[in-house]
């Protein structure tokens, strides 16, 4: 089966539907939500769905993604001292052959960390990981996987070390894959966009995972150098927040993520969601990454917020690729009275190669 787009297609026509309300703000008594990429455990016999929300991560029931309802909590932070003692929000999952759902979370020591002007506590992170026995309703916490280079630095830089994760199996079924971002300023760098993988035999082991690094997967996953594989290429802006699918129909890995351009104010530009496309999950070529939304993408005070972006495709039809956009909103975030914190949203999305592109 050819591919919809070819390798070499250089950008993809994308169209955006209407915005729905998935579940609003303070709804089943949630808010900050979903504060990672959205998790789907299942859709059959009814469906599950994890969220952060706040500073836990919450299961929810129901017969499809309008009307999940009766949330419970399945993975809450630590205690003081420990390295998720200030949050802890599952944002990948992946089903183990023996049947038990593995779960990678981005956990914040927040200990010791200033706020932002936001009023949102500083926190240095790490990527956990968690196993449920129960399909999602509970989780055991396994430790970190990755953490970043740098040591914590207790009262500096508001946001430290490696988090927000997504998790998938490349297609070869040899390997995991775990895309995170990477709040070090190693060598001047700002936020960007890093890879881990590990081998699917040891996908429990938490010491198995390896950073990708100049080329190779080298460095240790606990403490080593990593390059990145998505930057902004800008001075003035960051890359954060990646969710990755693998597409069949394509033969190709697809990410979504957030840019930040955090000189602009009032009207947007080049802060948004964009897509990225990739042959093998690792080389993401800048001519094959495009802007699908111009939105803000980091929480300000009285401003418009579209962050936290999940892809969940359609099978294939013809010579289009749709699916929904899952995304956390708010028109105008913030705590006081006219804000609101960040809701469960999504859009309809349809992918389609560009006039005179691909197939």
């Amino acid at each position: 089966m050819p591919p919809l787009f070819a390798a070499e297609a250089k950008s993809v026509a994308v169209k955006l539907g209407a915005p729905e309300t998935l579940l609003a703000d303070g709804q089943h008594g949630l808010r900050y939500f979903p504060d990672e990429r959205t998790v789907i455990v299942r859709t059959n016999p009814n469906y599950r769905v994890l969220l952060a929300a706040g500073v836990r991560t919450v299961l929810l029931e129901g017969d499809s993604m309008t009307c999940l309802a009766s949330p419970r909590d399945a993975l809450v932070p630590g205690k003081a001292g420990e390295f998720d003692n200030g949050y802890a929000g599952i944002s990948g999952a992946w089903r183990v052959p023996s049947g038990e759902l593995l779960a990678i979370y981005h956990a914040e020591d927040q200990e010791g960390m200033p706020r932002n002007k936001e009023g949102i506590p500083g926190f240095y992170c790490r990527v956990a990981l968690a196993v449920s026995r129960d399909d999602g309703a509970t989780f055991e916490k396994r430790g970190p996987i990755l953490t970043g280079q740098l040591a914590k630095a207790a009262g500096g830089r508001f946001d430290q070390g490696v988090g927000e994760p997504c998790l998938l199996a490349e297609p070869g079924g040899k390997f995991l894959y775990c895309y995170h971002t990477s709040h070090e300023p190693v060598g001047g760098r700002g936020v960007t966009i890093c890879l881990a993988r590990c081998p699917v035999a040891d996908a429990m082991k938490p010491d198995a995972w390896r950073k990708f690094f100049d080329g190779g997967f080298t460095e240790p996953g606990l403490g080593g150098r990593d390059t990145p594989v998505v930057t902004s290429g800008l001075h003035d802006a960051c890359v954060l927040g990646p969710h990755v699918t693998y597409v069949p129909a394509l033969r190709q890995f697809m990410m979504l993520f957030c840019v930040n351009a955090w000189m602009e104010s009032g009207k947007q530009g080049r802060s948004g969601i964009y897509a990225a496309f990739s042959d093998d999950g690792i080389r993401w070529p800048r001519e094959r990454i495009q802007q699908l939304w111009k939105t803000p993408t980091i929480p300000v005070i009285g401003r418009e917020l579209a962050w936290q972006p999940t892809l969940a495709l359609d099978e294939p039809a013809g010579s289009s690729l749709a699916g929904w956009l899952y995304y956390s909103y708010s028109e105008s975030w913030g705590h006081k009275p006219l804000q609101k914190p960040h809701y469960f949203m999504r859009r309809r999305i349809e992918f389609k190669a560009a006039p005179g592109v691909g197939h």
